[in-house]
């Protein structure tokens, strides 16, 4: 009989040390039930829309087109003028003279081209383009367009043409404010 006492004994400080009760206490089954139905407890479900677009760009062989426009971003004028300059390669938009950058998502021109893996195109522009004011009053000056590259090129072996065109963009001091807008060509040549 001692022997059964002391197993008794033993189970019964066990679970003295795990529950810190000082004896055995009775799970409440209340509690755990009222957790069960707090976990099964259906969520409302909320579902949110939004739409996106999607773009696809085709290109012909022996084609050029469009991509993205030349964008020289938001700036704010002030009594001295300056410039706005896009580089083709990086992207970066450097501003000199009065003229503060304002944001406004500057990037160069994208154009794309096809033709055969190897061959020789030649990239020309037409006039340099004048921005003028949405609702007239007011222009500036595009003074330089520039290519990511020299202007005759050789296809490599995908045939994709990737040309990027940067500028300069003269502001004059006390710039009208608004949006200006204007257009440029470019000629690709395929040899």
């Amino acid at each position: 009989m001692s022997g059964k006492r002391d197993v008794n004994h033993m189970a019964s400080a066990n679970l003295d040390h795990v529950t810190g009760m000082g004896g055995f206490v009775r799970p409440d089954y209340r509690l755990l039930t009222a957790g069960l139905a707090l976990a099964l407890t259906p969520v409302a479900a909320e579902a949110a829309t939004r739409t996106a677009r999607s773009h696809v760009l085709v290109i012909r062989p022996l084609s050029v087109v469009k991509a993205a426009d030349l964008e020289f971003g938001g700036m704010i004028s002030s009594p001295v003028g300056g410039t706005v300059i896009i580089d083709p390669t990086s992207g970066n938009r450097t501003i000199t003279g009065g003229v503060t950058a304002a944001g406004g998502g500057p990037r160069p021109a994208q154009f794309f081209g096809y033709g055969f893996a190897g061959q020789s195109v030649q990239v020309n522009r037409g006039p340099l383009p004048v921005l003028t004011r949405v609702g007239g009053g007011a222009s500036m000056n595009v003074t330089q367009l520039t290519l990511n590259g020299p202007t005759l090129r050789v296809l490599s072996s995908t045939g994709v043409l990737d040309l990027k065109v940067g500028g300069t963009l003269v502001v004059g001091a006390n710039q009208a404010e608004g949006q200006y807008q204007g257009n440029f060509t470019i000629i690709v040549t395929y040899f």
